[in-house]
């Protein structure tokens, strides 16, 4: 146990050492904010998109409908049961006014670099040693790339609504169709039919293609970290949050959330619903993962809420690191010495 511990804590800290590096680099302006806007396209319209093919495409080929659909029930539970504890919390904290911005942090969590780089980390880790796991690395973020589905669009559409406070008749469609978004529909639809095997079987005749998505999916985890890192030092116009207001948060964030979707994986798991190893793994992460930092470009966009957003984040990237550990941690104890997963 104090093994699966250690290693929990040293998977964390490759991520912070990765995140630490990119606030380094922001506070001697060698990722200035020109570098920080054109790296963070080339993430999103090459590398993240890359990831999704190289790691989807195998792994939903590989399964069945019957143990990828809870993906993306947890996920729009996670969002509906965000929505309700940032608004328990803004009522408990006794700030009405913040109870649209807490509903968008608590709901909109950053589904996708932050458990991307951890299934990285994880796949250089003996804690995955169960040959039962199999690829832990391919198969794990082509998992997280088919929960990130649900939240790409949804982000766009009811987060913007929230901390715009404006009717979504008043979305334009291209917000919510990202590249991510598209790559990953488009790949899931090859991946259910035998176009799949063009790319990914021995011989294909496209693998090259293949093979040049994976290069450029490597770089994912590394640029991401980065550019949180950096994003996290350059936050400008930060604001004093209550106390009460980050206690109340915090504990609905990083307790009360993942251990309501901890309880429902167990009730779906217990109806006969099948789950793999690594799903149930991602699920739990999930759950309590940090917000994302795609709020503050709302909110910059948006021009509201942005001092108590970027105030916000940036100590919840902080808090969120032991309460990382602490879940990796009963992650893997439970689904190594309990009967959740059979």
């Amino acid at each position: 146990m104090i093994s699966i511990f250690w290693q929990s804590v040293e998977t964390v800290l490759v991520l912070f050492i990765m995140g630490a590096a990119g606030f380094l680099l922001a506070k001697k302006e060698i990722l200035d904010f020109e570098t920080r806007h054109k790296l963070s396209a080339v993430l999103m319209y090459v590398f993240l998109p890359s990831l999704i093919v190289a790691q989807l495409m195998p792994a939903a080929a590989q399964s069945n409908w019957k143990t990828l659909w809870i993906l993306p029930v947890m996920a729009f539970f996670n969002l509906a049961l965000g929505m309700l504890l940032g608004a328990i919390t803004a009522f408990a904290a006794r700030k009405k006014e913040l109870i649209r911005p807490a509903m968008a942090a608590m709901a909109f969590t950053n589904t996708g670099y932050i458990p991307i780089s951890l299934i990285v980390a994880l796949s250089f880790s003996s804690l995955c040693c169960c040959p039962e796991h199999g690829d832990m690395r391919g198969v794990g973020t082509g998992l997280v790339a088919l929960y990130l589905v649900v939240f790409s669009p949804l982000l766009w559409v009811i987060g913007y609504n929230l901390l715009a406070f404006s009717s979504l008749r008043e979305m334009q469609l291209k917000k919510c169709v990202t590249p991510p978004l598209v790559t990953a529909l488009v790949t899931l639809l090859l991946a259910f039919t035998p176009l799949h095997k063009l790319f990914i079987t021995p011989n294909a005749p496209l693998q090259f293609v293949f093979s040049a998505a994976s290069m450029f999916g490597d770089a994912t985890a590394p640029c991401a970290l980065l550019l949180l890192g950096a994003n996290l030092a350059s936050a400008s116009d930060r604001e004093k949050i209550p106390a009460d207001f980050l206690m109340h948060f915090s504990f609905a964030k990083y307790v009360m959330a993942p251990l309501l979707s901890l309880l429902l994986l167990v009730i779906l798991v217990k109806a006969g619903v099948e789950v793999t190893y690594l799903t149930a793994l991602i699920i739990i992460l999930e759950g309590c993962m940090p917000p994302g930092l795609n709020l503050i470009i709302i909110c910059q966009n948006t021009r509201k809420h942005l001092p108590f957003m970027t105030s916000l984040l940036f100590w919840n990237y902080i808090i969120a690191l032991p309460f990382l550990i602490i879940w990796l941690f009963a992650a893997f104890y439970i689904l190594n010495n309990t009967h959740l997963i059979n």
